[in-house]
């Protein structure tokens, strides 16, 4: 008797089951239909390691339904629909939203940060005031390349260091971009064994360990309680973050003179005080948590993203030497070999500048970001329910046959206009790098700066090429990561004839 009540009970749960997902996805967008407990994670878990999400695309199109055990998640894979999702009138904030299991343990670690935190008056908020501080900073664009040249000189030693000058890019890439975001943030000009360097180096690697473990805590959530090394790796990564940035807040706080932007902190708290004076709501949270939050946005998500970003791009540099001597070529004919480069100098690089965005579209560096929904939406006629994570596939956007012809090959000319002119950075809809709409990176000036500085600068002075008898690197990318950085693979930097010492 007990055995039939179980089976009914089962077979009633097991129907009720099947005609709920029906009924929540059949105005939905397609996609696989969830496992019972599991969702779609088993259909994820076997399409790729690494690309699971592209790989579904090639079957269920260019919008898809995925179920998780915390909610539902749709898949956008076209510049059209990511630009319907998040710029459509009426409609950019109903994607605005993080919810803390979503992206969970990510929000554990940042804390109180732009990238991160839910929507709300709090986020609005903090958001106007790095906007501000960043139109404030940005308008000293110009001195902000200068200061890059501390970080540049830093690599060109560390190149100089190494036994005929091999080395591993990211190994110097990551630490030298810690100590320009750095000196931009405080004015202070930090050594590459500095502590600050060593922390934000090892809350990187927490982080990209982290990687696979979003979808991890959602199938079971009472693992966030349990003593893992991943919950220990959690921990360490906040206790990095309390000791690096509210000390260094405080610090500049009390010498802070209204009026003076000495750097970019100062611009942050500038801006929070004139956005303040302007704000009626009063669940905005506090200063001394929003402003080491977005000093923590700054070094963690700027130095992550542009290091890989050149990782990348050096990686294509020696398998492609016909780009580089293009490079070469141009940076001789623009900047001579009397002088180094300097940012006047961009707007006659534009090779250059085009080599660094076809990097960013072709590299498959982010696969999916996204938000959640605030608010029942519709997306291309679906219905798109409150809650719902809303992923952004830029891997699928940037390599989508319909935007770039031929998407698999490394093609810088493809930002160049007819006259040989970098048509920018923004001039190609589904260029998506840096995100779309209100939720996009407010940073982005910052890294292009960046990119710039330590391109131009490395390849102006040097060659690059793999070590006699290295076997070719491979692009695929091995692991599943944050942000997805190339194998590591060493090159040798060759020494080009100049004029000039740095």
């Amino acid at each position: 008797m007990i055995v039939e009540v179980l089976v009914t009970l089962f077979l009633v749960w097991f129907i009720w089951f099947f005609v709920d997902a029906y009924m929540k996805r059949k105005n939905m967008p397609p996609g696989p239909f969830p496992y019972p407990f599991l969702g779609n994670i088993p259909q994820i878990m076997s399409a790729d390691p690494v690309r699971p999400f592209s790989k579904l695309a090639e079957t269920y199109g260019d919008m898809y339904t995925l179920t998780f055990p915390q909610g539902m998640t749709v898949i956008l894979n076209t510049a059209t629909l990511v630009r319907e999702a998040r710029l459509a009138p009426g409609k950019q904030e109903d994607l605005m939203g993080k919810t803390p299991d979503s992206i969970y343990p990510f929000t554990e670690i940042m804390g109180d940060n732009l990238t991160t935190c839910d929507y709300s008056p709090a986020h609005t908020f903090k958001r106007k005031v790095f906007v501000s501080a960043m139109h404030t900073f940005g308008a000293g664009l110009e001195q902000a390349a200068v200061r890059a040249g501390h970080a540049v000189n830093l690599a060109m030693n560390e190149i100089e260091k190494k036994p005929d000058r091999h080395f591993s890019p990211k190994s110097i890439l990551e630490s030298c971009f810690v100590v320009q975001l750095w000196e931009w943030l405080t004015s202070e000009q930090i050594s590459l064994s500095d502590p600050v360097v060593k922390d934000m180096n090892e809350l990187g690697e927490i982080l990209s360990r982290c990687a696979v473990l979003v979808t991890v805590y959602q199938l079971l959530p009472f693992l966030r309680y349990l003593p893992t090394s991943a919950n220990r790796d959690i921990k360490r990564a906040e206790e990095i973050r309390e000791k690096v940035f509210p000390p260094s807040y405080r610090a500049i706080q009390n010498s802070y003179t209204a009026g003076t932007a000495r750097h970019l902190t100062d611009s942050f708290i500038s801006a929070y005080q004139k956005e303040l004076a302007k704000e009626i709501r009063k669940d905005i949270g506090t200063k001394d948590t929003a402003i080491p939050g977005l000093m923590m946005n700054v070094v963690v998500v700027g130095s992550e993203t542009t290091s890989t970003w050149l990782t990348w791009f050096f990686l294509y540099m020696v398998l492609f030497p016909k780009v580089q001597r293009k490079i070469h070529e141009e940076l001789d004919e623009v900047v001579g070999r009397d002088r180094v480069p300097n940012r006047q100098d961009a707007e006659n690089l534009p090779y250059l500048q085009a080599a660094l965005c076809e990097v960013g579209r072709i590299c498959r560096m982010v696969e999916v970001v996204g938000t959640n929904a605030i608010r029942d939406t519709s997306i291309a006629g679906y219905h798109i329910p409150k809650g719902t994570f809303v992923g952004l596939n830029i891997q699928k956007v940037h390599e989508n046959e319909r935007d770039w012809p031929e998407p698999r090959k490394f093609k810088p000319e493809r930002f160049l206009d007819e006259d040989g002119k970098f048509v920018g950075w923004t001039k190609k809809n589904a260029f998506l790098p840096f995100g779309i709409g209100r939720r996009e990176c407010p940073g982005q000036p910052l890294a292009r700066v960046s990119m710039y500085s330590f391109a131009s600068a490395l390849l102006h002075r040097y060659e690059f090429d793999l070590p006699e008898g290295a076997e070719m690197p491979s692009i695929k990318v091995s692991i599943p990561q944050v942000v997805a950085r190339p194998d590591d693979y060493l090159v040798v930097a060759k020494p080009r004839e100049l004029n000039v010492e740095f």
